[in-house]
């Protein structure tokens, strides 16, 4: 009975011991199982850091680049502002150089005119009053003299009309010019500029006469009313108008070049004017033909 009570017990302790060494072992196994799990996770993450790594040297050279290349838009930048700081006084001195080069055009041209007007040798009186080409001053014979009138049609070294205001000669004159009365109004004008000099309205009265000349035909006339406008009055309010009719008037005469120059110079000082926009058209037509 002992003998039995004891193999009882040995094969109990036996049965123990086997079940305690299993679970040990599947306790092995596990924890083996997760190390193998965390190395690979281990290996995923050094993966990644190492192409994390690789991006941030990428990006630093990218970097690098940007900064090369954002200091070399600011000395291109730096540069660009100087060259702007330089073009004002370079564009002035243009404009100089134009305004020079404009008035000594407008005195060869007065000097061929005088030239022109000379009577060749040998010829009577009459045969000059033909050959001569009339003048913005001379396009009447000088009358002989007679009491003063109150019309606006004397001549234009004559005082203005006995109790009209200066105001009052110039409106006369521009209405005149209106109604297509070109003589009369440039008779007004020749009065109002040679009476009131000095008059606010003395230059535009000047490029008056000039548009009666023009609408007249007469366009060399109105080009040396026009020279002399822009010669005498540079800060009118009128000199970009008077530039546009200078051109216009020479294309007339079919003077195609000194047009071109004009209308050019015209668009260079006033390119804001509305007188510039009809300048441009006029060089793209003449530029065509």
């Amino acid at each position: 009975m002992t003998k039995r009570l004891a193999g009882i017990l040995a094969l109990v302790l036996c049965s123990l011991l086997s079940f305690g060494q299993d679970r040990s072992k599947k306790a092995y196994e596990l924890i083996y199982e997760d190390v193998q799990v965390l190395k690979k996770q281990l290996s995923a993450l050094e993966e990644r850091l190492a192409r994390s790594a690789e991006d941030i040297v990428a990006l630093r050279a990218q970097v690098r680049d940007l900064q090369s290349l954002v200091k070399l838009l600011q000395a291109e930048q730096n540069n660009v502002e100087d060259n702007l700081k330089s073009i004002p006084s370079q564009y002035q001195f243009l404009l100089d150089k134009i305004d020079q080069i404009n008035l000594l055009l407008a005195k060869i041209s007065e000097n061929l005119m005088t030239m022109k007007g000379a009577p060749p040798a040998g010829l009577g009186p009459g045969q000059e009053a033909q050959e001569r080409p009339a003048t913005a001053l001379e396009k009447k014979p000088p009358e002989k003299e007679q009491p003063a009138s109150p019309s606006v049609r004397n001549p234009p070294s004559a005082p203005p009309p006995t109790g009209l205001s200066p105001q009052e000669v110039y409106n006369t004159a521009y209405a005149d010019y209106l109604k297509g009365n070109f003589d009369l109004a440039t008779d007004g004008f020749k009065i109002y500029r040679d009476s009131f000099p000095d008059s606010p309205l003395a230059d535009n009265a000047l490029y008056w006469i000039g548009e009666c000349s023009f609408s007249q035909r007469k366009f060399i006339e109105a080009i040396d009313e026009f020279n002399e406008l822009i010669l005498n009055y540079p800060q009118g309010d009128k000199i970009a108008a008077a530039y546009l009719k200078k051109g216009l008037a020479l294309a007339e005469l079919g003077r195609k070049d000194e047009a071109l120059v004009v209308f050019k110079l015209l668009t260079s000082k006033y390119p804001m004017e509305e007188e510039a926009r009809i300048a441009q058209e006029k060089i793209k037509d003449l530029s065509a033909k």
